[in-house]
This record gives structure tokens, sequence and C-alpha cells, in this order.
């Protein structure tokens, strides 16, 4: 089976009426705020792009660093790490490839309901056919575009886009008015997630 190289076109977020919001699959507190903007009701209100923490060869992360446990207390529903904290490169593909099947929001749940409830190891191309397979994506389609690593290079090069734009952690909520960055800015960008669903409220009673 023979794929295309899929297209790639970066979009600065500070010139997007959508901000961007850089997230990792381990990470619990973009899984805390993956819930909470799923509330607010409006999927195009966030694009949601990946961004590796530790992309390899780096060492996968340590559960049991005490930063690593600081990370999961400020998640309330998620105070402990599940005892594997995979690489996220395949996951991410995964992503890229559900984006083109209009499926995006989907797999992103899934992924993250794998890794923090099931504690599914996410870094396992058979485990991610079977969560791309229950979220409505073909199987042996998905083994095939993930063992030709037909989406490594848009994974590689929205990471470095965000490198670029001062982005060195996650969450990274990035739009016109700014970046907030990391565990520190997590009420930060909780506010403007509220405020986006304010605003989705607001617009659905006026239609």
């Amino acid at each position: 089976m023979t794929f295309r190289n899929p297209s790639f076109t970066f979009c600065d977020p500070r010139d997007s009426e959508h901000p961007v919001l850089y997230f990792d699959f381990v990470d619990p507190i973009s899984y805390l705020l993956s819930r909470k903007a799923d509330r607010a009701g409006d999927p195009a209100a966030i694009e949601w792009h990946g961004f590796e923490l530790r992309p390899p060869p780096q060492p996968m992360i340590d559960p049991g660093a005490a930063e690593w446990r600081r990370r999961h207390a400020l998640s309330v529903s998620h105070p402990t790490s599940p005892s594997i904290v995979p690489w996220t490169r395949k996951a991410h593909e995964l992503c890229e490839f559900a984006r083109e099947r209009d499926c995006l929001g989907t797999v992103r749940r899934a992924l993250f309901r794998a890794h923090f409830v099931d504690h599914t190891d996410i870094g396992r191309i058979d485990l991610l056919v079977e969560i791309a397979r229950a979220a409505g994506l073909d199987p042996s389609e998905t083994k095939a575009v993930l063992d030709v690593d037909r989406y490594t290079g848009t994974v590689l090069r929205t990471r470095q886009d965000a490198l670029g734009l001062g982005v060195s952690d996650v969450p990274a909520f990035v739009s016109r008015d700014g970046r907030l960055e990391g565990p520190a800015a997590l009420r930060e960008i909780e506010r403007v997630i509220d405020a986006l669903e304010a605003n989705t409220q607001a617009d659905n009673r006026e239609e």
C-alpha cells in the first residue's frame, strides 16, 4: 500500500481566530483541559495540536519523579501516574490520521482515556490500532499508516513550529492575546476555556 506524503501548512495561532492548545497524551493537565474543553460544547473553538514532552531518543518520563508527581497533584481526578509513561509520537501520528478522517475529537478522547483510565501503553502500535478501531477507523489502514510513519513528519514539524512560538511545555494555549503555558498557567487557561464556553452558550441562545 502506498501513501502520499500528507500536506502540512503551519498557521500561526496568533494570526488565527481559533486558539491552539498544544498538549501531550501523558500529561494529566492536558487531560484535565481536554475534558473541560469538551464540556464547552464547541469542538471548533480550539485547535488541538500534539507536542511531545519527551520525544525519542530522550528517555521516557519517570512516573515516580517528584516533578511529575507534582504535575499529577494538580489534576484532582488523577493524582497518581500510570506505571508506564510511554513515548507518544505514534499516538500523535494516530491523531493526525484521525484529523484527516474528521474524527480527531473522538480519537483524542479515546487516547486520553486509554492512558489515564485503562492504563493502556499508548506507545504500542497494536494497542493504538485497537483504540482506532473502537473509534471507528479502519484497523488495517490505521496499522499501515503507523507502520510506515506516514505522519511522523507532521508531528515533528508541529512540535518545531510550537518551539518557534516559544512553547516548551504543555499545556500551552496560544492565541492572538499571547501564550499561557505549563502547569503554573492551569487556572488561567481554565478561565479562558470558561470564557469560550460562555460565548458558545450565548451564540446558541441567539440562534
